[in-house]
């Protein structure tokens, strides 16, 4: 005959264990929340993101809302015309997993963060924004970039900029636009040899 007082012990321990599983499976990256954490404290209107105050997880369930992942890793941010205001991280590129990123048509402003090393990032509207600068290693292994639109941006303010030499490595590059974002000098020769290229736009630079 089973003992009954062994049945009392098993039973109350069931629900701990499936609740230590459920949260070792939905944990977001300590890392990409703290990313994310930061992106939302820069923020003057945070409200406007309508993260929670005391989230832990953006990965869900429930995700956060413009917070898109895959596993436990942040894949996609999308923010566009939201107005939101202030500057992004400068650990920004540590959401090594990021593939496509959308912050146009807000007013986000101070220096742009380095992107050097997002190896997976695919898309990135950056356009119509208030930032004021460019980091030289911002394309340093942007190597699967596809999308990349820089339009509106009054970057590195009186001297301008080029496109430097690492953006020649990003070879899936089709779509690039950098229309009025104070680009200034000769033409890169690179450019030529971007054979996916299909769309260039940079009208209204020097």
């Amino acid at each position: 005959m089973e003992d009954p007082h062994q049945v009392k012990l098993v039973i109350p321990l069931l629900p701990l264990l499936l609740s230590l599983v459920s949260v070792v499976f939905s944990a977001t990256d300590p890392n990409d929340l703290a990313v994310l954490n930061e992106f939302k404290k820069n923020m003057e209107n945070s409200e406007l993101l309508k993260w929670p105050d005391n989230g832990d997880d953006p990965c869900g369930p429930p995700t956060w809302g413009h917070v898109f992942c895959v596993g436990d890793r942040v894949s996609q941010i999308q923010v566009q015309e939201l107005g939101l205001k202030g500057p992004l991280p400068q650990n920004f590129n540590q959401l090594t997993e990021l593939s496509n990123i959308g912050l146009q048509r807000n007013q986000f402003s101070g220096p742009l963060p380095s992107f050097k090393g997002l190896s997976k990032l695919k898309y990135a509207f950056l356009d119509f924004n208030n930032f004021t600068s460019i980091p030289g290693d911002f394309f340093d292994g942007l190597d699967a970039l596809e999308v990349l639109a820089l339009d509106g941006l009054n970057l590195n303010g009186t001297t301008g900029w080029t496109f430097p030499p690492q953006l020649g490595n990003s070879a899936q590059l089709q779509n690039l636009t950098c229309g009025d974002c104070n680009l200034v000098g000769p033409l890169p020769d690179f450019l030529g040899n971007l054979s996916s290229l299909t769309v260039l736009e940079l009208s209204g630079n020097s």
